[in-house]
């Protein structure tokens, strides 16, 4: 890159630059941006060594007056974030744009001028603290954008003009051939105080947005260069960079462009319980005991029978929530919603007879929908698309959810063969083959569970059976006493166990050997509980319990009506459904609120979901509730 400034002598307060000529260069006006992370400082001259066939990386800043990557670090030295290029101007040859870089004289009256004198007073002498100068070093890592000047010294209060120019057939290309259309103008700068050691190296970036989006998963050239929600070419869902405005496909957490920009901070809810170990809690944050409707689908219960939809439980993730739902009829179709507004993200997909509803569910890994309908139809759907991916026909009923063990592992389906005996079938979560499939002595009514390299099953018989990832061998088996309705729960190193005559039973993952069993109630243990690390919410037809990770029963919330959905404890809080239509709380002070009711004669059986501050129930009166969590 040229160097159009001279360098900056040791201890000398140089005169900034002249700025170049700017009658041919348009304004630009800077897109508001949210601030950035700091990254670690380095030296000027380190960071315009580029590594050869390395994706651009680059530095942000979000230094005020207050706070810097290191003491004593000045502030960020340009007048903006983002540089946006007009759509009429991109149209051919080059076009330039421009930022100021500016030095705050420390006899500023201004607060945080005042604070920067303040410090540098503290480390220098009183003659010198006013006459520091600014220099500043800017690069691009790309060859299609020059910066004029690359190298600027701007005294007290001065300021400089610098020119950011693009050669738009290049920058076309390069956008055509897959390169983000943000690319970053880096800047580094210190302090240099006569006589004495310079400041820190700050470093940050300046990103140029260019009037172009590329599609993350075809590198197709988008029409909208704004805010694109769709690519018309592959039909990926996308989500703009809330900090560099880059196109990123629904599936991402992290920026594309730059993996310090977090797209998503809240986890998936992706299957039963939150994930394959069924524990159904999340640790993020205190939630609060209070729920509102953010939306529902549909808005109002259907007036009419057979209209009512009977839904699986639902499952979120990458900002949609998914379920399958079928009408008294037996019409079944798969879902998929905005969680921010409940748009329909696309049309239903049928199914040939209903997911079970109480127990089975939907499961969602890399970017595929699964589900297993009652007469043994495996599906497996693109989630952002809702198209086929595969469908497998499979030789027995299931009436446990699906889950998938893992984003590269098997999806392990749960299935009731003929002559009273069970399976666990082990299918490739990519192509629908069955891999192997492990026979139960009775039919398994509830999902499995996987941690650990090891899938565990609850079948009728009583039986929880641990069974090898890899090749499907049992490798231990124990009798809890009688069957049950709900799936295992792994958590620590164990496996907790609900069973249906009231017992909730504790055994080691690796032996199988019993650590402890405790009568809970005599009512049915109808749900599956869930853990939170230190307590087990027991779900049951006379309440919900909470054990101890000890096995000792600690409290129930009793209630006039069965608790048969999995709970869900949220920072602290338990939410929870009943058949009497109502959600139920229970805030860090032990207190048994009830938060939303869903209506009369309805009832709340399956188990909801949790995802970026909402609550996923569905009811029985054919309605799937978004609440806010407060």
């Amino acid at each position: 890159m040229p160097d159009d400034a001279a360098p900056v002598g040791n201890g000398a307060a140089f005169p900034a630059p002249a700025a170049p000529t700017m009658d041919t260069v348009p304004q630009v006006t800077p897109a508001p941006q949210a601030t950035l992370a700091p990254q670690a400082t380095f030296a000027p001259q380190a960071m315009f060594a580029p590594q050869a066939n390395a994706a651009p990386r680059f530095a942000d800043d979000t230094r005020s007056a207050q706070s810097s990557s290191a003491p004593g670090t000045p502030d960020f030295p340009a007048d903006t974030r983002t540089l946006a290029l007009p759509a009429a101007q991109f149209v051919g040859g080059e076009v330039s744009c421009r930022l100021t870089l500016l030095n705050p004289a420390a006899r500023d009256a201004s607060e945080a001028a005042a604070a920067a004198a303040a410090a540098a007073a503290a480390l220098l002498p009183d003659s010198h603290h006013q006459d520091t100068i600014l220099h500043v070093r800017l690069s691009s890592t790309v060859s299609w954008l020059r910066v004029t000047p690359s190298e600027a010294a701007l005294g007290p209060g001065e300021k400089q003009t610098v020119v950011v120019r693009i050669a738009v057939e290049k920058a076309r290309e390069a956008a055509a051939a897959g390169m983000s259309p943000v690319v970053p103008v880096q800047l580094a700068f210190q302090r240099l105080y006569p006589g004495a050691a310079p400041s820190p190296t700050g470093t940050g970036a300046v990103y140029v947005r260019l009037p172009l989006a590329v599609c993350p998963a075809c590198h197709s050239t988008l029409p909208d260069a704004e805010k694109p929600e769709i690519c018309p070419a592959c039909f990926e869902r996308l989500r703009a960079c809330p900090i560099c405005g880059a196109p990123n496909s629904w599936l991402a957490s992290r920026c594309a462009l730059d993996e310090s920009h977090v797209l998503r901070s809240s986890p998936d809810w992706p299957m039963l319980g939150g994930g394959p170990g069924h524990t159904g809690s999340r640790p993020e944050g205190r939630a609060a005991a209070a729920l509102s409707r953010r939306w529902s689908f549909p808005s109002v219960p259907s007036s009419v029978a057979e209209n009512i939809l009977s839904w699986s439980a639902p499952v979120a993730a990458y900002g949609l929530v998914a379920a399958a739902a079928a009408t008294h009829q037996g019409d079944a179709h798969l879902y998929a919603f905005d969680t921010t507004n409940g748009a329909p993200l696309w049309e239903p997909y049928p199914l040939p007879d209903p997911v079970y509803p109480e127990r089975g569910g939907a499961a969602i890994a890399k970017g595929r929908l699964f589900a297993a309908t009652v007469e043994g139809m495996c599906v497996c759907v693109d989630v952002l698309r809702g198209t086929r991916i595969w469908e497998t026909k499979l030789n027995g009923r299931v009436f446990g959810a699906v889950i998938p063990a893992g984003d590269d592992g098997p999806l392990l389906v749960p299935a009731a063969t003929s002559g009273g005996n069970g399976c666990l079938y082990f299918l490739d979560a990519a192509t629908g083959r069955i891999l192997r499939q492990t026979p139960l002595a009775a039919l398994p009514d509830a999902a499995p569970t996987a941690g650990e390299d090891t899938v565990f099953v609850h079948d009728e018989g009583g039986a929880l059976t641990a069974i090898d990832l890899a090749s499907g061998a049992a490798r231990w088996s124990v009798n809890c006493g009688s069957g049950f309705d709900a799936a295992p729960v792994l958590s620590a190193g164990k496996v907790f166990s609900a069973t249906s005559a009231g017992m909730l039973l504790c055994h080691d993952a690796h032996t199988g050997a019993e650590i402890w069993r405790v009568t809970v109630t005599s009512a049915v243990l109808g749900g599956t509980p869930a853990h939170d690390g230190t307590l087990l919410y027991v779900p049951a037809d006379d309440g919900v319990h909470l054990v101890s990770n000890a096995g000792r029963a600690v409290r129930r919330y009793g209630l006039g009506r069965p608790v048969r959905g999995m709970p869900v404890v949220v920072g602290g809080v338990l939410f929870f459904g009943a058949t009497d239509g109502r959600v139920y709380g229970v805030d860090a002070a032990r207190s048994l609120q009830t938060l939303y009711e869903t209506g009369h004669r309805s009832q709340i059986v399956v188990s909801p979901a949790f995802e970026g501050g909402t609550l996923f129930v569905a009811a029985t009166n054919g309605v799937l509730y978004a609440l806010a969590v407060s």
